[in-house]
């Protein structure tokens, strides 16, 4: 049983996840019908192709696209996986995503609109892709954890996302991901740059990584 200071932590935390989640929403709402930018298609397509290189048989493996949006990396995959949900918390985003669905007649590609740091789902993944999304996230530790809860034994999560530019306090230094991801108990862990560019993330130089890791 929870004590009452412990209940109102509880309570605070939901209230600032809840609150981060309606201004995120509101965010991507505002972007989704540009969102599929040559820019964003570029990264995007980079994600996508060096996933399939350290995943090359898809046939069996149920795969979440967390904060996926209008379907960048969901939709080539959903072509290679048994099954791709794409769980993002806007709804236009969404809407995107699904008049794209509907026009590839794909059948294994499943829309869910959910903050899954407040309703978790009670089904684990073989592969969990976050690309350019977890420097959005409020609280890095209680994304990773909630990951984790989401994935298989031996299932792989592969982050997707941005160097800090300068003192920024968006982005990531590699090193200190890779370590937040051996304290939360995964194992495995690989990162390598993808993309470099003086005006990547923030009108700055950054650069585009992927991390990979297992849950074992």
């Amino acid at each position: 049983m929870l004590t009452p200071l412990l209940e109102n932590k509880l309570e605070m935390l939901n209230y600032h996840t809840l609150c981060y989640t309606r201004n995120m929403e509101h965010h991507f709402n505002h972007r989704a019908e540009s969102f599929d930018s040559p820019k964003n298609q570029f990264l995007a397509d980079l994600v996508y192709q060096h996933i399939v290189k350290q995943v090359p048989d898809l046939s069996n493996k149920s795969v979440l696209d967390f904060g996926g949006g209008t379907g960048l990396i969901a939709l080539p995959l959903a072509k290679q996986a048994k099954s791709v949900t794409l769980v993002d918390i806007a709804d236009k985003m969404l809407e995107q995503a699904r008049i794209k669905i509907e026009n590839q007649k794909l059948e294994n590609l499943y829309l869910l609109q959910q903050d899954l740091l407040l309703e978790p789902l009670e089904e684990e993944f073989d592969l969990i892709i976050v690309s350019r999304v977890l420097h959005h996230m409020p609280n890095l530790e209680d994304s990773l954890a909630m990951f984790k809860e989401h994935l298989t034994h031996s299932g792989q999560l592969f982050i997707a996302d941005y160097t800090k530019p300068d003192e920024e306090e968006h982005g990531f230094i590699i090193s200190e991901l890779e370590e937040s991801l051996s304290q939360q108990g995964f194992s495995e862990i690989t990162s390598q740059i993808l993309y470099s560019s003086d005006h990547l993330f923030l009108h700055k130089p950054s650069q585009l990584f992927l991390t990979s890791s297992k849950n074992i």
